[in-house]
């Protein structure tokens, strides 16, 4: 720390001999962009990154899950350097808007380990910010298991019942933001294989399947959390 606040001190005294002799009036605004830019690198350099006071757990909801027909909840857990599991329930039926026309009713479960791929670092020396932020890989596998009305064509138009079976294989994407070891922000995207007992393309909760002929299976979401110690 000693050596930063040397190096801290001597660049600045450097830019301010600049921003003193300087005569070109086009130099000015670059220096000054100059002296933000540092200014910010000092600031960043001062952020305390001592993981003993990192928090290692969080709970998490899927925010704009009540929109899409459930409302998902999540868990996730530190385990060692560049890798932490995570690991969702979702209770299909519980939300909001008009998904609740069909009147869908059940559950969903996904999770896997998170391998981290790239740190967000404050630091010269490559000091990870917390360690749970950073971009990331999850290897995840998701069920779900629900039943919805749909209208029949058996000559009437009464409401018939249906239940459908899904999982999924999903290689996720994604970057987890920590705001003052309080909170934390994390979009994702999902690509894999998956299988339906609806055999055409269906939105399943969980996650969106291609038909039998093409078991594509797609995911994406936005989650906000609160850390735990």
């Amino acid at each position: 720390m000693a050596n930063i606040n040397k190096n801290i001190l001597g660049e600045w005294v450097l830019i301010h001999s600049l921003m003193k002799n300087t005569k070109n009036h086009l130099m000015k605004p670059l220096i000054t962009l100059l002296v933000i830019a540092f200014a910010s690198q000092s600031v960043a350099q001062q952020i305390d990154t001592d993981y003993a006071k990192n928090k290692k757990k969080a709970i998490k909801f899927e925010f704009f899950s009540p929109l899409t027909g459930n409302s998902t909840i999540g868990y996730e857990s530190y385990i060692k350097d560049w890798l932490s599991w995570e690991a969702k329930v979702g209770f299909i039926g519980l939300n909001i808007g008009t998904a609740s026309d069909i009147n869908q009713s059940g559950f969903l479960i996904k999770g896997g380990p998170k391998f981290k791929l790239n740190p967000d670092f404050v630091t010269d020396d490559l000091k990870s910010a917390h360690l749970l932020s950073g971009k990331y890989i999850r290897p995840e596998i998701v069920f779900s298991q629900y039943t919805e009305d749909f209208k029949g064509y058996n000559g009437s138009l009464e409401l018939q019942r249906q239940s459908f079976t899904s999982f999924a294989f999903l290689i996720t994407y994604g970057h987890q933001y920590v705001l003052a070891n309080i909170m934390t922000l994390d979009y994702h995207f999902g690509l894999g294989y998956g299988y339906s007992s609806a055999k055409d393309g269906k939105y399943n909760y969980s996650h969106s399947s291609g038909d039998s002929s093409f078991p594509i299976a797609v995911s994406a979401g936005f989650t906000i959390g609160v850390l735990l110690k």
